[in-house]
Order: structure tokens, then sequence, then C-alpha cells
């Protein structure tokens, strides 16, 4: 693939945080010459639906430049997402998307969680959608070049809802995958893992290239 290097990098964040968790993202991709964009919203506020509206809305009044008509890029965290997901059809301008700690099938978490009424209240619409399988099962698949970061340093312990199984503590790296994505795990938890140096040089490297050379999982 012809090495593309975007211009307009969106950044949406994940369920229960605010664009400032994007922050040192966000200043490590203006250093390397992108200009990036953050996307924010509350579920407690809007439904799904209505958020990926706003996404949409905030992408089309993003000023275009002479240097970006090869497209733009998106890098979601958790939720941001499953938000990005639900645009896709609307977003065709789409050249690269990076998916950090997104579940992609209904998290274990949010179906324990799914009848306590504290969860359902602070989460909402967002929180009823992350426990149903026929919301995943439709939720478009994106075709644009598309990487998942998985996280790894969740405890591991049988009697938590993963079973031993490795995860970042939130989402499961299995319920990361998408079929025929390319998918790599890197040592660190969900809630920081848009921090970690390690994923700012694997994200960088893929908004140039539209893939990796190394280090990538294809197992889907």
């Amino acid at each position: 693939m012809v090495a593309w290097t975007p211009v307009r990098v969106f950044l949406i964040h994940g369920m229960g945080r605010t664009q400032v968790s994007m922050a040192l993202l966000a200043r490590r991709l203006r250093t390397a010459g992108h200009q990036p964009s953050s996307f924010s919203y509350f579920v407690t506020r809007d439904p799904l639906a209505r958020i990926a509206d706003r996404l949409v809305a905030h992408v089309e009044s993003t000023p275009a430049t002479a240097a970006s008509d090869d497209g733009f890029a998106v890098i979601g965290h958790s939720l941001g997402n499953v938000i990005t997901r639900l645009a896709l059809p609307r977003l065709p301008g789409l050249a690269r998307f990076i998916m950090l700690a997104p579940p992609n099938r209904p998290p274990v978490m949010a179906r324990a969680l799914a009848g306590n009424p504290l969860f359902r209240a602070l989460t909402r619409d967002a929180g009823e959608k992350l426990a149903d399988d026929e919301f995943f099962r439709q939720l478009p698949v994106p075709t644009a070049p598309t990487l998942i970061v998985a996280g790894t340093r969740g405890p591991r312990a049988r009697w938590l809802p993963f079973s031993g199984e490795a995860s970042d503590g939130v989402v499961g790296v299995d319920e990361t995958r998408l079929d025929g994505v390319a998918h790599v795990e890197v040592p660190a938890i969900h809630t920081f893992i848009m921090n970690d140096a390690a994923v700012a040089r694997l994200t960088l490297r893929f908004l140039e290239a539209g893939s990796l050379v190394e280090s990538t999982d294809q197992r889907g």
C-alpha cells in the first residue's frame, strides 16, 4: 500500500471519559505533523444513534485542506469505536481507522452489569446496546484499512469475569477481534491504553502505511 499521511485525525474517547483523556495522544499526533480534532459526547445525554449523528456532523464541519484530499483517519477508544462503526456508512472519506480497546461483541463486563440499576442509570442506551448481541451483529464493519489494538495488562484470575483469559481489565482480548481486521496486543490497561508510548508508535506507523510490518496478529 502506498504510504499516506492524513492531515485530519478525529479522536473519539470512551464511555465515561472526556476528550481530555485523548490529549496526550493528540499532542503526539500534532508533533508528528497531523491535525487532530477531538469529538466529545455524554451517554447520559444522548443515545448512541444521536451521538453517531453528531460525529458525522463534526467530521463534515471540520475544514479539509488540499493535503487532506485523500481522506481522514479516526482513532477511537473503547465505546468511541462502536460509535464510529455506527457512523461508517456516512463517513465515505475514512481512510484509516485505529480501534483502541474496542468492544466488537457484547463485553462480559457489560453483560454482568446489565441488570445493575446504577450501571443502567449511568450508561442508559449505551449500556443496553453493549449487552445486545443483535446490536453488534448489525454494526457496519470497516472497509478502510483498520487496526485493532488490544490491551493485555488486566488482572487474571478464575473468579474474575474473564475467567483467567487475557484482558485490559474492562474488555477481553477476544472481545476486541473482528474477522479480517489486523489485530495487535500490547501490555496496557483499558483506561490508559491511549497514553501508552508503544501504542503511539503503532498508531503513527499505521497512519502512514495503512498496515504494520511486524507485531500484527491477523487471526481476526
